[in-house]
């Protein structure tokens, strides 16, 4: 495994997808707030912890991590994205945030000190590296004996309206890119218990376990920004990017019927999702 490894996902998040991601921000951490409070329930993160965030995007879990180990406790926040880990660096230091490093880096290259971490946690973060087993095997040592790791990941596209549900009602106007393979990264990669099994088996982590989260997302506070995601940061934002005219407006005009239709009487759009919270230990 060479420095060249996740190079398409370290493009991705680097072009207008992470400088999207970065400037709504606020809005995902609406939307995946009961993943994250999951993850970090999962990983049982309390004062004086050390924890490692991976793919920590804009800092939201990285700021609730901070709260809670205090400042006795320090978290470390990776992922690769500039726009995304500036923003996050940003929010932190206007939250008087002491106890957060960031750094701009893959973790599955980057040269861990052994020992170094009581607990590593990811909200959403796990299912994109290129080998995930060549990954999670090289950040095991980084976990203190029995150290805890918590992911969040999505379950199937079917069980997870909040994207598939807008992609069902635009698709025809648009012209789709492939869906990633089951085992490809992307963010389905995880739904699979048997492979995260396997994977985490493979790189000597024990307790391996997978409860299930289903909540409905709410996509922002308002149908405004429920289009917004759609439009600019969901599965649709590629396909909408280089489609204009007549099949550009009914591609819209469809995203939004849906998102009407899922629109409640406080005028926040919720949509079903659904994941597994995977923990486990280190040996």
């Amino acid at each position: 495994m060479t420095d060249e490894t996740n190079m398409d996902q370290i493009e991705f998040w680097n072009g207008d997808h992470g400088t999207s991601w970065a400037r709504y921000a606020d809005i995902v951490d609406i939307m995946f707030d009961e993943i994250t409070q999951a993850v970090l329930d999962a990983a049982a993160i309390s004062t004086g912890d050390r924890v490692l965030d991976l793919g920590c995007g804009s800092g939201g879990t990285t700021l609730a991590i901070a709260d809670k180990v205090t400042p006795i406790g320090s978290v470390t926040a990776i992922d690769v994205s500039s726009p995304m880990l500036e923003r996050a660096q940003h929010r932190a230091d206007a939250a008087g945030i002491v106890n957060a490093t960031f750094v701009l880096g893959d973790a599955s290259v980057y040269p861990f000190a052994e020992h170094s971490f009581d607990a590593m946690v990811s909200r959403l973060g796990a299912m994109f590296f290129d080998d995930p087993e060549y990954t999670f095997r090289r950040m095991v040592p980084a976990l203190d004996s029995g150290g805890r790791l918590a992911l969040g990941v999505w379950r199937g596209p079917s069980e997870n309206l909040w994207a598939m549900g807008p992609v069902a009602a635009a698709k025809e106007f648009l012209e789709m890119p492939p869906r990633p393979g089951p085992e490809e990264p992307g963010p389905f990669s995880f739904a699979d218990p048997d492979r995260v099994r396997s994977i985490l088996g493979a790189a000597g982590l024990t307790d391996i376990d997978l409860a299930p989260l289903d909540f409905q997302v709410p996509l922002g506070r308002t149908l405004e920004e429920a289009l917004n995601f759609a439009m600019e940061m969901g599965p649709l934002s590629a396909p909408l990017s280089t489609v204009t005219g007549d099949n550009r407006q009914k591609a819209i005009a469809a995203i939004t019927e849906v998102l009407k239709a899922n629109q409640a009487e406080d005028g926040i759009v919720r949509l079903a999702g659904a994941c597994w919270i995977i923990t486990a230990r280190a040996p």
